[in-house]
């Protein structure tokens, strides 16, 4: 991922201030216990207009993140919508941005828990284009460390504490040579990239990992879906195995940071044939290419368009 170089004004106690005053303190509660959810969210920058992909879709995981957390706050889809289209003005972006909005609390108690301390909202954005070179296809490992279960720690609410996981299989990953590592569940099923959801094809199918107790739902990974489905095809779930990635004919990754990216090698097994991204791969970036430019049925509902001052 790359280095965050903060636009200079964010949202933080309900205004806007630049990012230089944004401080919490030392002992807040979430520095202590990872007790943060957050989103991100993606905005795109053509012709002096800024367009935000799939907003109240973000807002609705985030509203229900905080309901399965079980924290004392609240987030109206207005004051969310209000506070989205404030800091994008203020920052007034020229490149495409990613957006990261997240509930934390600084209260400083001792003891970790959710419904004893207070939490407030807070944006902040940065310039983003490509996470990775969409001409190259990603070395990934499979990680020894495994995916926590719903029972551990939620996997439909992103919560900050949880991607202690990530980083440590994507540590590994990277220390050994690696792009990024897909990981397994207690099973031993594949069920997600460190911070990407995955399609494979599979004998001419389109499967993916079943929602279950150790998969997040993507938003982006529901938009590749509704691709696929006005295609005629139909996304199957499964159980993946270690073996299955080896010999799939393609391997996609999807997310709002990396958006679709597909899988050169796993474990150092070639997937990708000559290097280059497969059919589905491709007509899942085109119509993500249709969608952002206006030319897909969808485009009016998924964009949310905001105007510079």
């Amino acid at each position: 991922m790359p280095e965050v170089n903060l636009m200079p004004f964010v949202y933080f106690h309900k205004k806007i201030v630049p990012v230089e005053e944004a401080k919490i303190g030392v002992a807040s509660h979430s520095l202590q216990y990872g007790t943060t959810c957050f989103g991100g969210i993606r905005g795109f920058v053509a012709n002096g207009k800024v367009k935000v992909f799939r907003l109240s879709d973000h807002y609705e995981r985030m509203h229900n993140a905080i309901k399965i957390l079980g924290m004392k706050t609240e987030l109206p889809w207005k004051e969310f919508e209000q506070a989205i289209v404030q800091i994008i003005q203020a920052n007034a972006p020229q490149t495409n941005f990613y957006m990261r909005p997240f509930f934390y609390s600084e209260d400083p108690v001792l003891g970790p828990s959710f419904d004893t301390v207070d939490f407030k909202l807070a944006i902040y954005m940065l310039p983003l284009g490509d996470v990775y070179d969409p001409s190259k296809g990603l070395r990934l490992l499979i990680s020894s460390w495994r995916k926590f279960a719903d029972v551990v720690i939620p996997t439909k609410a992103k919560a900050g504490g949880g991607y202690v996981n990530s980083a440590l299989a994507k540590t590994e990953a990277r220390q050994r040579g690696y792009d990024d590592a897909l990981m397994m569940d207690e099973q031993g099923v594949v069920v997600e990239a460190t911070v990407a959801n995955l399609f494979l094809v599979w004998r001419g199918k389109v499967l993916m990992p079943e929602i279950g107790s150790a998969v997040l739902e993507g938003i982006t990974q529901r938009t590749m879906i509704e691709f696929l489905e006005e295609e005629g095809m139909q996304v199957r779930t499964a159980r993946i195995d270690r073996s299955m990635t080896y010999t799939c004919d393609e391997l996609i990754l999807t997310g709002t940071a990396i958006q679709i990216a597909f899988v050169e090698s796993v474990d150092g097994r070639i997937v990708a044939k000559d290097g280059q991204p497969g059919p589905i791969c491709q007509l899942l970036r085109k119509k993500f290419k249709d969608v952002l430019e206006g030319k897909h049925p969808k485009s009016s509902v998924w964009l949310t368009e905001i105007s510079i001052i």
